[in-house]
């Protein structure tokens, strides 16, 4: 081999330019900042999720206690499941309502007959800059007591 041939071999097998280097490279961190942005984006999403869910699993377990043991009450109470998730909880008598031109007038309730209660409750979490709230409402069937304290035959305290 002679020398024009060895010069003419090196310059066929040359590697990448810089400015190849620097287009990969700028490809490369512009692919990577998206997935880091979608990253973020799927992380902060589950986290609200997960806190949403930590919420209603909280309200279900209020909300499920209320009537057993002692009878519903009308009227609100508030506290705290720790320090992240508090709740205030209103409950009310509910009246069906009538439909317009129903010839059935709005029955009250009898002595000794079911009543029904709303309760509705409200769940909130965050920080003083952001708060969350989830509200949650449910009608209740409450069968009052008999005369003498005793409920109505085979059935738990609290139910109709």
């Amino acid at each position: 081999m002679n020398a024009e041939s060895c010069n003419a071999m090196l310059r066929r097998q040359g590697g990448f330019t810089l400015v190849e280097l620097i287009a990969a490279f700028v490809i490369f961190a512009l692919g990577f900042g998206i997935l880091l942005e979608v990253l973020g984006d799927a992380i902060h999403t589950t986290r609200q999720a997960q806190q949403a869910t930590q919420a209603a699993l909280y309200a279900q377990s209020l909300l499920d206690a209320q009537g057993i043991g002692e009878p519903l009450r009308e009227g609100g109470s508030s506290g705290d499941f720790d320090d992240t998730y508090h709740w205030q909880l209103n409950v009310v008598r509910y009246q069906p309502q009538i439909a317009a031109g129903s010839t059935m007038a709005p029955a009250l309730a009898a002595p000794g007959q079911a009543e029904l209660f709303q309760l509705e409750l409200v769940v909130s979490w965050g920080n003083q800059y952001l708060q969350h709230h989830a509200r949650f409402v449910t009608l209740r069937s409450m069968t009052p007591p008999k005369a003498g304290g005793q409920l109505p035959s085979g059935q738990p305290p609290g139910f109709g």
